[in-house]
């Protein structure tokens, strides 16, 4: 069933929080609304500290993609954080560092300068891990995707494909970030919305 999916990724208590908000009428995203595609080009690369555009865009959504990425039918998997040097998310993003299939599907966002970024990868010694961090400093990414959370602000896990949100994760918990990204992509490649 559709309910026993969402149960293998989100606790009893995100999947309450998120039909109260769907009740209550709060203007955020949820699974199955489209995927906001431009304000990807918007994204800072943290090498060249400038915005990815149209190009950069294109190479990370799979749907934009011409040819490869399974003829648009791949995903992206985005985990966010708008708090600014996060300690959870730098845990999360190190507990990725070795799940190389994940990685080649995933971006990580979050409010830190690039070369903020830079310095914390390269102390980390994760700047040649595959992993692919964007910053976005005004939290505009984040703002559009409703990431900023209504009470406090945390992580938040995004599965994209075919222009839409597949599976939502709020207020995702490092502890556990990698089982739940395995079981939202299982839930998805279940029934893809």
């Amino acid at each position: 069933s559709v309910q026993q999916d969402s149960l293998d990724y989100l606790s009893q208590t995100q999947e309450e929080e998120t039909i109260d908000a769907y009740r209550r009428g709060v203007d955020r995203l949820f699974e199955g609304d489209p995927a906001p595609t431009q304000v990807f080009e918007e994204l800072v690369s943290i090498k060249s500290e400038n915005a990815i555009g149209e190009t950069g865009a294109t190479r990370l959504l799979p749907w934009l993609r011409k040819n490869g990425g399974g003829g648009g039918k791949g995903y992206l998997i985005v985990v966010c954080d708008p708090r600014v040097k996060s300690p959870d998310f730098r845990d999360t993003v190190k507990a990725f560092r070795m799940e190389k299939e994940i990685l080649s599907h995933a971006i990580f966002i979050n409010a830190d300068t690039p070369a903020e970024n830079r310095r914390w990868l390269k102390k980390d010694k994760l700047m040649d891990s595959g992993i692919r961090l964007f910053s976005d400093e005004k939290r505009e990414w984040m703002r559009t995707y409703t990431a900023l959370g209504e009470q406090r602000w945390s992580m938040t896990l995004f599965i994209l494909a075919e222009e839409r949100v597949q599976k939502l994760v709020r207020e995702l918990a490092s502890v556990n970030a990698p089982l739940v990204v395995e079981r939202a992509i299982k839930a998805m490649e279940k029934r893809r919305l």
